[in-house]
């Protein structure tokens, strides 16, 4: 008898392996890829995880399934058979071909009533959790339990003190939010489905916090089973970046679990219909006491843009308004505040920025004997700043020249996420405020990432057919951003083993040129010559002065084509414009 009543998030196997062609598209993981290069880009190595699975019978996923080479998979509860659930759960987690974090080779796995008892929390008595041996642990399985307040509370005592991420799902089908474990929790994330077919919407009476809106992040996956592991997959490529690159490893802040909670969020993708209800205007233009979307939370996982924001590095707060605008537009911080403190980060925005997403983050302290729990609350507010240095508020019709739609004041009175999603900020110099309100707590942690997206490059025009029949094209990869320094050009379906050279303007043109058309408006700039490789491309990294940023600058490949029976010698690619920002 399961007295739990640990449920599978599973649908009929027809659905297991919904959208499974499209999920390294959907996810970001083809755009960092891309963006990064082939075998450059993080995998979950060295990442060790877990996994609690309710019994189907068995809660094991199936060593021998190819999928598993080279895997290591931990018994953690009693003797148990093969679930195919459970296979197919690590097949969207760790899983060679379908997850996104294939790099893991260590996993532990529980059943799921074995982790809420003996082998991990303990049960719902004062005994303390265990000791996590993982990092990031995904529950595919929902329940009742017979006391799920207490259940969560010692979950959330745990990743506050152990920080480790802790990715669970809702369950499936439509309506409000119905089993409490383990969605309801403060500390851990909770996920939906991409397609919306899963139950959403604020916490039940009777928990702790009730009206606090889950899930936080949804996946392209047919089940909430297998949408689940897809955003554990996704932390532990945050996990394994926050270790291993450049510019993070050695700092303790950038692997935390509500930084990296913070970073996925930030980083979703905000598709069509999203909406956190902030009044379009009015008084209340863009404030909103709902920091997500009630069906979407934060939207779906983008793992190349998290990866970007988690890479921008650490940017400290400030307890007063900054004297100068120097804040990166991709970056994070780890704030700490006393009652009724603010910390401050100032932007400036030569260019405008079509989409701005930042997340506040931060966790609720259970008290050692689970009794009792303090959360403070938290606003999170954009300013703009004036000529002369004063802050102008955002909210209400005064907002309108600044900012075309969704919210710049999150204040929600229950959450312990604030978050502002706004499109089409207009160009100037732009003040972030997280404020504490006044309570009788201790300093608080508080996690911020965010990203003020640079304007999106564009192709036009087209390339002249080479002596092979294809046209040329040239492309993009990575963001315009002059701080990042990461922005390359891409050609492809050149003339093999060819010599070219990329070169740039300020502005567009179309004059006939070598019996194709040149793109750019002289006077031009070359850069320096590459050759094609076998198969006709190139990777062109663009130097990006300072001086750059706000400016817009037009790209062409030219390159050698001799057998070209026009008899110029000459092949021409379409163009790109960039316009670059901070």
């Amino acid at each position: 008898m399961r007295s739990l009543r640990a449920l599978l998030l599973a649908v009929p196997a027809l659905s297991l392996s919904a959208a499974a062609q499209s999920i390294p598209d959907e996810t970001g993981l083809t755009a960092l890829i891309q963006r990064l290069g082939a075998g450059n880009q993080p995998t979950g190595a060295g990442v060790v995880a877990a996994m609690a699975e309710a019994p189907a019978p068995g809660y094991l996923p199936d060593p021998a399934d190819p999928q598993f080479a080279g895997k290591t998979i931990i018994q953690m509860s009693a003797a148990s058979g093969i679930s195919g659930h459970a296979t197919v759960v690590g097949q969207h987690f760790f899983g060679l071909q379908t997850s996104l974090a294939p790099g893991i080779d260590t996993i532990h796995v529980w059943e799921a009533s074995s982790w809420l008892g003996i082998g991990f929390l303990n049960g719902t008595g004062s005994t303390p959790p265990k000791t996590a041996v993982f990092k990031v642990i995904n529950h595919s399985w929902i329940g009742g339990g017979s006391d799920p307040r207490q259940s969560l509370r010692k979950l959330d005592y745990a990743i506050d003190n152990q920080q480790f991420l802790a990715i669970v799902g809702v369950n499936n089908g439509t309506g409000p939010l119905d089993y409490p474990l383990l969605s309801h929790g403060f500390n851990l994330i909770a996920v939906g489905r991409s397609d919306g077919q899963h139950h959403a919407g604020p916490t039940g009476l009777g928990m702790d916090g009730p009206g606090r809106h889950k899930p936080e992040l949804v996946a392209p996956a047919g089940a909430t089973s297998f949408s689940t592991p897809l955003v554990s997959g996704a932390a532990a490529l945050m996990v394994e970046t926050a270790r291993t690159h450049p510019a993070l490893a050695g700092d303790p802040l950038a692997e935390r679990a509500d930084l990296l909670k913070a970073v996925l969020m930030a980083g979703a993708e905000h598709r069509s219909g999203w909406s956190n209800n902030a009044p379009a205007s009015g008084a209340l233009r863009g404030s909103t006491i709902t920091p997500l979307d009630d069906l979407w939370g934060a939207d779906e996982i983008d793992v190349n843009l998290s990866h970007w924001i988690l890479s921008g590095d650490r940017e400290p707060a400030t307890a007063n308004l900054p004297a100068v605008a120097g804040a990166r537009h991709a970056a994070w911080d780890v704030a700490r505040l006393a009652s009724s403190d603010s910390r401050w980060w100032r932007f400036a925005v030569a260019v405008g920025s079509p989409r701005v997403s930042i997340v506040a983050v931060w966790n609720r302290r259970v008290a050692t004997n689970f009794a009792s729990y303090q959360l403070p609350d938290l606003d999170l507010e954009l300013w703009h700043v004036d000529a002369q240095g004063q802050l102008l508020s955002l909210v209400g019709d005064g907002g309108l020249p600044y900012f075309s739609s969704g919210n710049v004041h999150s204040a929600s009175p229950v959450e312990n996420v604030e978050h502002l999603y706004l499109e089409g900020l207009a160009p100037g110099e732009y003040a972030l405020e997280l404020r504490r309100l006044p309570d009788g707590f201790d300093e608080w942690d508080v996690a911020l990432a965010w990203n003020l997206a640079c304007p999106e490059p564009f192709a036009y025009g087209a390339g002249k057919p080479s002596s092979l029949g294809q046209v040329p094209e040239l492309a993009w990869r990575g963001f315009p951003s002059v701080a990042a320094d990461q922005f390359r050009l891409e050609v492809t379906q050149g003339v093999p083993n060819r010599t070219g050279l990329a070169f740039y303007g300020a502005a567009q043109a179309s004059i006939p040129f070598f019996g194709g058309t040149l793109l750019v408006q002289p006077p031009l700039v070359r850069l320096p010559a590459v050759t094609l490789d076998g198969g006709g491309a190139a990777s062109i990294p663009v130097p990006l002065p300072p001086a750059w940023v706000g400016l817009t600058r037009d790209f062409q490949f030219w390159f050698r084509d001799p057998a070209h029976p026009d008899g110029t010698g000459v092949g021409l690619t379409n163009a790109v414009e960039v316009v670059f920002c901070h």
